[in-house]
Order: structure tokens, then sequence, then C-alpha cells
């Protein structure tokens, strides 16, 4: 009897498991960038292929990863992107080495404010001090690029953002109303391709396309984060450290989507029968998606209850989240 009650206890905990809800301010941040990334394809007409998101790139002592948020492969050079969504006052300290935020919050209720101050480190000093360290991941992997030809860039995406003059003077920063200039400078006239075609790069100061395509696939071979989405929608960015039931082969795996049993009447009914709740994971193959399917390496049923370990990205510890709440992982490379 003990045992039923205690499987029955599992059921319902199984078919109601905790909800993680996202952010706010975080999905502002990941939908500005997607919203620019979207932009540099429709209207700015860039191939997807040579566009690259949150790469993480090492030092130069491989110590640790530094993220770019948006890398952009053009014949006229490498375009490091750093995307802001900030709204309100941002102005710099007296060294210049920092940025002051000045938001406000009103309270709804009786319509008073509060007004606070967040420091941040210089935007354009962080994203040149990327740029240079994609370039010498670059040269370390065999393609060698001229520093001029590396366009560190900040762009602020939120209309409701006030930047002091010292900031928005800065030729690396592309204020939101400068937004559709930017994406429009990245369209090939029909000239501009018969041009890039023909006339050698050494004479046009382009990138050869050898050279492109060198960089393209050390660009592609180069990790993002792994991402966990958790039942709710919650996304967490970090390092997937595995789990004692499965171990994939993160080269052939893109994505493991968890499936569960959420049905609280068919989970009792379970539990009946002597089944304690289970999670069947699947594996999906690395560029196996297609038009109907996605190709698979397999399935795998571990207890619902299982901890998979994950380190979240600026936590100094790994954590360990209960299958049951974890929707998908998706595998950087």
């Amino acid at each position: 009897m003990f045992g039923f009650s205690n499987r029955l206890l599992h059921a319902q905990k199984a078919s109601n498991p905790q909800t993680h809800t996202e952010d706010e301010q975080v999905k502002a941040g990941r939908e500005a960038e997607s919203t620019l990334v979207e932009k540099l394809k429709t209207e700015g007409q860039v191939p997807e292929s040579d566009i690259f998101c949150k790469l993480r790139i090492p030092d130069s002592f491989q110590t640790r990863r530094h993220e770019i948020d948006v890398v952009i492969l053009t014949a006229y050079g490498i375009y490091v992107v750093e995307v802001k969504n900030w709204s309100g006052e941002v102005k710099p300290n007296k060294k210049g080495d920092a940025w002051i935020q000045k938001k406000r919050i009103h309270n709804g209720e009786n319509g008073s404010s509060v007004d606070y101050d967040t420091q941040h480190g210089n935007a354009v000093d962080c994203i040149k001090a990327k740029a240079n360290l994609l370039r010498n991941h670059l040269m370390k992997n065999g393609c060698c690029i001229k520093e001029k030809l590396f366009h560190p860039r900040v762009v602020f995406m939120n209309s409701h953002v006030k930047l002091d003059e010292q900031i928005s003077s800065i030729p690396e920063v592309i204020l939101p109303q400068a937004l559709p200039f930017f994406i429009q400078y990245f369209q090939w006239s029909l000239l501009g391709k018969m041009t890039s075609s023909i006339v050698p790069a050494i004479i046009s100061g382009q990138l050869s396309y050898s050279v492109m395509e060198s960089a393209r696939t050390i660009l592609n071979q180069t990790g993002t984060w792994d991402v966990v989405i958790l039942n709710g929608g919650k996304q967490l960015e970090g390092d997937f450290k595995g789990c004692a039931h499965f171990a994939p082969n993160r080269q052939e795996t893109e994505m493991l989507q968890f499936s569960h049993q959420r049905n609280p009447t068919l989970g009792s009914t379970w539990a009946m029968l002597g089944y304690s709740p289970q999670t069947t994971v699947t594996m999906y193959c690395r560029g196996g998606a297609g038009w109907l399917w996605h190709s698979t390496l397999g399935t795998v049923s571990i207890p619902y209850s299982a901890d998979v370990v994950f380190r979240v990205a600026g936590e100094n510890s790994d954590s360990k989240i209960p299958a049951n709440d974890i929707d998908r992982i998706v595998l950087s490379v």
C-alpha cells in the first residue's frame, strides 16, 4: 500500500511540474537580438550562413570565453556587434571606463516613481577587445585578416534610450534611429557583386572568396552556449555537463527533446499498475532537420526526477535540474 501511495504522489508531481517564467528584461534583450538578426537577413539581404550569434571566443590564455552577440561576415570585413536593449539615460562616468544607466520605475498604485543607477562597463571598449580576440582566434586557426577589416559596433535597439552626446558621438555606436541605415549598408548592388567577382581582392581591399570561406568554416566550428528551455518558457544559457542516465555525442547531437506524462488520470492509472513516472529523451541529429521531420539518433527513458547537470553562464557551480522541468536542450558544437 505504501508503494502504491508513493507511486501515486510521484505521478501527481510528474503531471504538475514547476512553471519557470522568463524574466521580462532578459526576454526583451533576447528578442532585440533576434530582431536585429531578422532585419539583417530580410532588409540587409545578408545570407543566414554569414550571420553568427552568441559565439564564445577564448581569450589569449584559453582561461575563459567571451560572448559576442552577433558576428556578420561580409566582403568588406567582419562586423562584431554588441546588442543593447537599454532604456533610460546613459552617460559615461568621469574616467570614461564605465557607463551609467539611469532608469525610472513607476509605481502604478500611487503614481510615484523611483530612479536608480546601474553601472556597466564601457560597451565600446568591450566590443573592441572582443573583436581583437576574434581576430586572434581566426589567425590561430589559419585565417589571417587585417585588423582594419574588423568593425566593432554597439547597436542600441530601444527607442526609449537617451544617450549622452559623449557616447552617441562615438563612431562605433549605432543609435536606434540610425538602425535602418546600418542595415541598408549590407545590401549589395548588382554592380557591387559583379565588381567583387572580377576585381582581385588585393586591389579592391575586400576579403577574397577563399578567405571568406575559411573564416566561415572557423566561425561555424566556434562554440556557442548550450540552452536549456524549461517548462514555462524560461531559457538558461550555459554548459550541459551531462546526466547519469545517458551520454549524447555532442558532435552528432543537436537537440535533446524531453517528453513527459502530463495527464494526471493516466499517470494515476500507471501508478496503480506498478509503474513509476518516466521521461523520454529523444536525441536529434545535428543538421538533420528537413521540411517535415528531423532525423533522430535514438531515444532513452529516464526517471522523471533524474538530475541534469548544467553550469549556468556566470555561475561558479553546477546546477542540478530535474528532468521533469525540462522541455528541451539545444547543444552547441
